[in-house]
């Protein structure tokens, strides 16, 4: 890793060794030299046949690739090759025995490598048989030798054991920190992945909610209307006030189980949460409470007014779609200049919001760990009611989120039917079945912006969820309740 460091300094950025790779080349060049050192000191001091001696020292220098791959066989080979050896030359006086130090310093090595990359057992192991065949050549030697020294063999083996112990530890210490690493960062990523979920579902919690509190006011719309007909149209037919009366107990049964669907999803601290949902038209003031907190922020609107054509779910999609772009550009490009052009002609809302790159992200997007949650939530918005959300970087290397939503048609006052209120009913059912999509979440709050957009996180308030205290007032706004119930 350390040498994988240093030369990663002197390459360039696309180009990075593997340090799997580099410990291969480590391994081999230093069996290689090991190899000439072992058997030279093999045959010209120890005086050992030259054909058998380069044979033994390449099984020998050998086992430290192998032990790259095989450990357990790597340390039977070298184990092996350290037992016949040093029998195969005279017992010289003075000179290290049985643990020359060329093999000495190539089974040190071979257990570093056994340590590493296999379990400790086998490292183990392998010390403990080194230490084991040592000493049987030992014996074997002072039968052999008698005129040899038993106390130098007991030395040379006691200095091998000590060496190869130390090795061995510390092989096995950063084996064990590298597990303990590589664990660490699984859990990390799992986490991570865990919560990048969890916010996506929140979010789609959050839609679900919102879309429940507008369903939940056309439904008490249509309850009000359907039961007040018979008063309002004495004249009308028996049939008639009898369809009347159904609507209205269908759309009071669709209410109570609306609630139980919105105790489910609520939060156990919901319960502060009611104050009303922004709607569209207040983009203006979040846009000056962002110029106001020292944000280079300008607006641009075309189009026809909203009032009748923009359904409650699309303009609440609309106003988080742009605060969200708002605060993104604010946390991740700061003091940059942002563009925001709103478009309500023909049949779709169109939003674009463009920043310049500015001076970069600040200190609290650098250190997020789970990003691009808020284009995610966009997208949910977007699709939720029927839009699309488009996002990139520009060619200035700006930042632009353009989003499409159509516009419902707003309906005409006068003339309603039974069957347009039907299909009316049948456009809130299917809305409310895409908000019972994922019961099981809790709520997604907006992202955490820096200190310029403090004062515009104040405005990302929660859902109402008092959509039973709808009064009877509204039936006397009939038309505006027809368009309502689009939602």
């Amino acid at each position: 890793m350390l040498f994988s460091k240093l030369f990663d300094r002197f390459l360039p950025p696309d180009r990075r060794f593997n340090p799997e790779a580099l410990a291969w080349v480590a391994v081999i060049f230093t069996s290689i030299v090991m190899l000439a050192v072992e058997s030279s000191i093999a045959v010209g001091v120890h005086e050992a046949p030259v054909a058998l001696a380069f044979i033994v020292t390449v099984i020998h220098a050998g086992s430290m690739p192998l032990s790259m791959l095989r450990p357990l066989f790597g340390a039977i080979v070298s184990v092996v090759a350290c037992g016949v050896l040093p029998l195969l030359g005279p017992y010289l006086s003075g000179a290290p025995w049985p643990w020359m130090v060329p093999m000495m310093i190539t089974q040190i090595l071979i257990i570093l490598i056994v340590g590493l990359r296999a379990h400790w057992g086998v490292a183990l192991a392998a010390l403990l048989a080194s230490i084991a065949i040592s000493a049987a050549a030992a014996v074997f030697g002072h039968i052999q030798y008698p005129e040899s020294r038993s106390e130098s063999s007991i030395v040379n083996i006691v200095i091998f054991s000590c060496i190869a112990g130390g090795f061995y530890v510390a092989a096995v210490i950063v084996q064990q920190w590298h597990l303990i690493r590589s664990q660490l960062l699984q859990e990390q990523e799992n986490t991570a992945e865990e919560h990048s979920k969890r916010v996506v579902v929140e979010e789609k919690t959050r839609i679900a909610r919102e879309l429940h509190d507008i369903v939940a006011h056309s439904m008490s719309i249509i309850n009000i209307q359907a039961s007040s007909a018979p008063f309002r149209h004495p004249n009308i037919d028996a049939d008639v006030e009898k369809e009347f009366e159904d609507i209205s107990i269908s759309a009071r049964h669709a209410l109570t189980e609306m609630r139980g669907l919105l105790g489910v999803l609520r939060n156990d601290d919901s319960g502060q949460q009611l104050a009303p949902q922004p709607k569209f038209s207040e983009v203006e003031g979040l846009v000056k409470k962002a110029q106001q907190a020292g944000v280079n922020v300008t607006m641009e609107r075309s189009g026809g007014p909203l009032d009748r054509s923009l359904r409650d779910s699309t303009g609440l999609a609309g106003y988080r779609i742009v605060q969200e772009a708002l605060s993104n550009a604010i946390r991740h490009a700061t003091e940059s200049q942002i563009h925001i052009k709103i478009d309500s002609g023909g049949t779709a809302l169109w939003i674009n919001v463009v920043n310049t790159g500015g001076k970069g992200p600040s200190e609290a997007a650098k250190n997020e760990v789970h990003r691009h949650q808020g284009l995610i939530g966009m997208r949910e918005r977007a699709a939720s009611v029927g839009g699309e959300l488009r996002t990139g970087w520009t060619s200035s290397g700006g930042f632009e989120v353009e989003a499409v939503l159509p516009l419902a048609v707003a309906d005409s006052p006068k003339g309603g039917s039974s069957k347009r209120d039907s299909g009316k009913r049948d456009s809130s059912e299917r809305d409310l079945g895409e908000a019972d999509s994922d019961p099981d979440s809790d709520i997604a709050t907006n992202s955490e912006s820096d200190s310029n957009g403090a004062d515009l996180s104040a405005d990302d308030s929660d859902i109402n969820a008092n959509d039973s205290d709808i009064s009877a007032d509204d039936t006397s706004d009939q038309s505006q309740g027809d368009e309502r119930s689009n939602a």
